[in-house]
């Protein structure tokens, strides 16, 4: 799913806020429309735009850079082969008796 497109509408706002909707990071969007009858075509495009807008779904994931002599980069490793032990000990297991 790293790779996959999102189509943008042409717009500057939109253009403006791509990397926020698409990239890794978590976006607000706040919609500031108006109860006044003159601006009823702005508030209405405001909400058209921020309805499409909160189907994006973007997945955030914290960037972190740690280098092999680290001693949380070692630590980090050590637990991910202990889950992957304990994957295949789940994986290739049978139950016993009593679990039946």
């Amino acid at each position: 799913p790293g790779n996959v497109h999102v189509p943008f509408r042409d717009s500057t706002l939109t253009w403006v806020l791509k990397d926020s909707l698409a990239g890794n990071c978590k976006t607000i969007m706040v919609a500031a429309v108006s109860p006044m009858s003159r601006n009823y075509d702005e508030t209405l495009s405001t909400l058209q735009y921020a309805d499409q807008a909160k189907m994006i779904k973007t997945n955030a994931v914290k960037n972190v850079t740690l280098q092999d002599d680290d001693e949380d980069a070692k630590r980090i490793r050590d637990l991910e082969r202990d889950v992957e032990v304990l994957r295949h000990c789940l994986l290739y297991t049978s139950p016993s008796p009593r679990d039946s």
